[in-house]
């Protein structure tokens, strides 16, 4: 599916807890995501690194699994993240994390449908969280498979190799 191969899936989600998000926060998911989650269901890049085209890093810790056993993680996340108002953009739903809590979401806009944000979670309350925002990609696809190998890993193993 991608060239960035996902290792440490859960397995497979199952359609209905996509459909379940869906009708709970009113939103529907873009196909490339539902796929995503449907062969992947959480785990994490091989090669996590995104640079976007102004140079700026981004590290994908791990993609948030939509089920975890009988846990729902997506879910869960969204939901808590809904429950006080303005922290997040309810055209955002967030779909990996970056060690230290900020997010990567997808866009449920219609401008925008499917386009992958960094949602950056360190800011003052009462600021703006869209001003907090930061476009990446147009979809999960073109996100995924532009990453690269984290630079510091590359390091360890040539110093391994030696």
């Amino acid at each position: 599916m991608y060239e960035n191969q996902i290792l440490e899936s859960h397995g497979k989600a199952k359609k209905e807890d996509l459909d379940r998000i869906e009708q709970k926060f009113h939103v529907k998911i873009p196909k490339e995501v539902r796929e995503h989650c449907l062969a992947y269901n959480g785990g994490y890049p091989e090669k996590p690194v995104f640079t976007d085209k102004n140079g700026d890093e981004y590290s994908v810790d791990l993609f948030i699994p939509v089920r975890d056993g009988r846990k729902r993680p997506m879910e869960e996340i969204l939901r808590l993240l809904r429950a006080d108002d303005g922290v997040i953009p309810d055209w955002l739903i967030p779909f990996a994390e970056e060690d230290g809590g900020n997010l990567f979401c997808f866009s449920v806009r219609e401008s925008d449908f499917g386009a992958v944000y960094y949602y950056n979670h360190e800011f003052e309350y009462g600021e703006n969280p869209e001003e907090h925002v930061i476009c990446l990609a147009e979809s999960i696809t073109v996100f995924i498979n532009s990453m690269t190998e984290d630079e510091d890993d590359e390091c360890e193993e040539e110093e391994d190799e030696e």
